[in-house]
């Protein structure tokens, strides 16, 4: 027998009234949703028991109580079907050893799947529109800092939010590593009382929002009513910036500052832009640059015999890929160090010279860098969408257009919109680093 707890006792006294009938057990899941069996435990255990040959016949209220996900209904009832195990379904007079069993099922089972559907995109809107009424959605179990009242507020934990003020510290000049290493030195658990902290730790604290005082809605969306899968929110949905929602930790120019350090550690320490560690632990590292590739060396040690070991630097494309993407030679480490020395040396004989042309190069380098002639480029693209834009709504606002095509549009120029904005951005933030980087060299 397969029930929730309030049907319990109605099918104990149904099946005592059979004398041909015996009860093996009572399978329940209760307050689990049916559109997936991942959770589903007493679901899972008769189908174990069925299968080990206790169970000849399964009652059970209805269709949507076993499952309103139509494959999961199916692929069960045949299983079941295929070893001599009958299913019974009470309210929609079933019985899957009947020949017309399967096809009553798969009709009522996929009324049960999109009412699941229906319940679904109804809860979502409710969501919605509480993001658009500024009501705060947001989980404080997993997050450092913050607690909520009896009003559901986020308000400070003074104790949580010293270990993020320690994690801010980075603009002194940390890493990610250095900061986790300090805080398991120093045995302070992370918030979920682990004592690992891990780099990305750290990073999703030095990017959270919330600790500024602002906050966020949607960040993450379920893309699958069935499997409730939930993924980044990228242009799938709309998101929702509330400025000032409760007090901040961390005063708002300082997680300011804190992005731009971030941005400006990334630009600098690799030549591809990838996202190594700001700290470099020897003198050549994301220095020396392969000419084929273009991607930096890694320092490795190489062991010869048991006896012999030599410190070599490769390029990390031919580490992780091998020679098919890059074929560079290793360098050996007193090489490179003895052509350090020499080009130094070099550079010291004629330091005037050298100075100039260097000096020079760098100053092509930052011309093309403050050349603002992309941005304005790119701000005409992006008056020119929006007046693409108006003319739309326009013409939907007077049924002038098919309304496919009109969402099929206008999701094209806000996605398009939203990728010129951000290279504009980061051109912006090359600009700005490029003026720092020609102060600092002028001082």
């Amino acid at each position: 027998m397969f029930a929730c707890t309030r049907q319990v006792s109605h099918y104990t006294s149904f099946i005592n009234e059979n004398p041909n009938w015996t009860v093996v057990d009572i399978y329940t899941d209760e307050g689990i949703t049916g559109t997936n069996t991942k959770k589903r435990t007493g679901l899972k255990k008769m189908i174990e028991d069925a299968k080990a040959g206790k169970i000849d016949l399964i009652l059970t209220k209805s269709i949507s109580r076993f499952g309103r996900n139509t494959v999961d209904v199916l692929k069960y009832s045949r299983e079941l079907k295929e070893i001599g195990v009958a299913i019974e379904f009470e309210k929609e007079r079933i019985n899957t050893m009947e020949a017309s069993g399967e096809l009553m099922m798969t009709i009522f089972s996929s009324l049960a799947q999109e009412e699941s559907r229906s319940i679904s995109e109804n809860s979502r809107w409710g969501i919605v529109k509480g993001f658009k009424d500024v009501k705060v959605f947001c989980n404080t179990n997993r997050f450092l800092g913050y607690d909520k009242d009896e009003n559901g507020n986020l308000v400070i934990n003074e104790k949580e939010a010293e270990i993020v003020r320690r994690i801010y510290r980075y603009l002194e000049g940390k890493s990610y590593h250095s900061i986790a290493k300090g805080l398991e030195k120093d045995n302070v658990p992370t918030v979920t009382g682990n004592k690992k902290w891990w780099d990305s730790s750290i990073t999703i604290i030095l990017t959270n929002e919330k600790y500024c005082g602002d906050l966020l809605q949607q960040k993450t969306i379920t893309v699958d009513f069935l499997s409730h899968k939930r993924v980044k929110n990228k242009n799938y949905a709309d998101q929702y910036y509330i400025e000032d929602n409760h007090e901040a930790i961390i005063p708002r120019e300082v997680f300011e500052r804190v992005q731009d350090e971030k941005e400006r550690r990334a630009l600098a320490s690799n030549v591809r832009g990838d996202r190594n560690k700001y700290s470099n632990k020897y003198a050549f590292s994301s220095k020396i640059v392969c000419g084929n590739c273009k991607d930096t060396f890694k320092r490795r040690m190489w062991n010869s015999n048991k006896e012999s070991k030599k410190i070599v630097w490769q390029c990390k494309t031919y580490i992780k890929e091998g020679k098919d993407t890059c074929d560079a030679k290793a360098v050996d480490d007193l090489l490179l160090k003895d052509s350090f020395i020499k080009i130094f040396n070099e550079m010291q004989s004629n330091k005037e010279d050298f100075i100039k042309a260097l000096m020079d190069n760098i100053e092509k380098v930052l011309a093309k860098r403050t050349d603002d002639s992309k941005v304005q480029e790119i701000e005409g693209r992006i008056e020119a969408l929006k007046e693409e834009l108006k003319g739309l709504i326009k013409l939907n606002s007077k049924g002038q257009i098919d309304i496919e095509v009109y969402m099929e549009e206008n999701n094209r120029i806000a996605h398009e919109l939203e990728e010129l904005r951000n290279d504009k951005a980061q051109i912006e933030r090359d600009i700005k680093l490029a003026r720092d980087t020609r102060k600092g060299l002028m001082r």
